[in-house]
């Protein structure tokens, strides 16, 4: 093969090299303008984002109002107890706080100064419990396993209480308070053993209902007293890009 071939055939392998070598760098400035084009977009969408959480912000103040009235006019049929031997104060309904602590089979529900339901369930006569199941309309709902430890699950003579204060607590008693007025039956239970039974009367039911509305908007209450801060930080982080791009 003479000189002048052999460059012939070099130039005919390099084509392709040459065509992938000019794509490779077309698929790369197609890439990076795409990314300074939604780099852009993104730095002119700053202003819009930021009127959307001053917006935000103003909605959630609005509805934290509107929360703090409600709770207060539900409050004043509730008595606040502060109790040395327990660890936080706690609302009860009035309808409640001549009962309360439970002396025979009942179930009661209270507040938390930190925005907590428990629901506090007894069983007089001797039998023992660790778990509770609601049964209303064909719907049941039960409380998790609080274990025998003198603590949340405690025993005096012929009376054993157990506070239940979980979100599967929390469905026990939205049950209990969207059936108001139906037929509730409370069931005692230790491990899989049915050890009581509790048909809930209809003015207890009421109290619960009661209780659980409470909870519900003290929750709501919580959750944008949360919020209010870290929309403040959001703002604060997007004005702050804002005034740089400006410079």
């Amino acid at each position: 093969m003479n000189f002048r071939t052999i460059i012939k055939v070099c130039a005919i392998l390099s084509i392709p090299v040459m065509l992938a070598s000019s794509m490779g760098c077309r698929r790369k400035n197609e890439a990076k303008e795409r990314v300074q084009a939604e780099r852009e977009k993104w730095e002119a969408s700053l202003p819009d984002s930021l009127k959307a959480v001053e917006r935000q912000t103003d909605s959630i103040k609005t509805e934290l109002q509107a929360l703090n009235n409600s709770f207060d006019a539900m409050v004043h049929t509730f008595e606040y107890v502060e109790n040395p031997r327990e660890v936080e104060g706690y609302y009860i309904a009035g309808a409640w706080k001549g009962n309360y602590p439970l002396k025979s089979t009942g179930l009661v529900a209270r507040l938390t100064k930190s925005e907590k339901l428990e629901l506090i369930a007894a069983l007089a006569g001797g039998a023992h419990f660790d778990r509770l199941r609601v049964e209303a309309n064909g719907q049941t709902a039960e409380t998790s396993t609080v274990p025998y430890d003198q603590a949340l699950n405690y025993r005096m003579t012929g009376l054993n209480t157990v506070c239940f204060s979980d979100s599967a607590a929390n469905s026990c008693a939205k049950l209990i308070a969207e059936n108001n007025g139906s037929d509730v039956k409370i069931i005692y239970l230790e491990g899989d053993r049915q050890t009581g039974a509790l048909s809930y009367p209809k003015q207890a039911q009421s109290v619960m209902m009661s209780t659980w509305n409470l909870y519900e908007v003290a929750y709501r209450i919580a959750r944008d007293e949360r919020m209010i801060p870290m929309l403040a930080k959001k703002g604060a982080i997007i004005s702050a890009k804002i005034e740089s791009l400006k410079k």
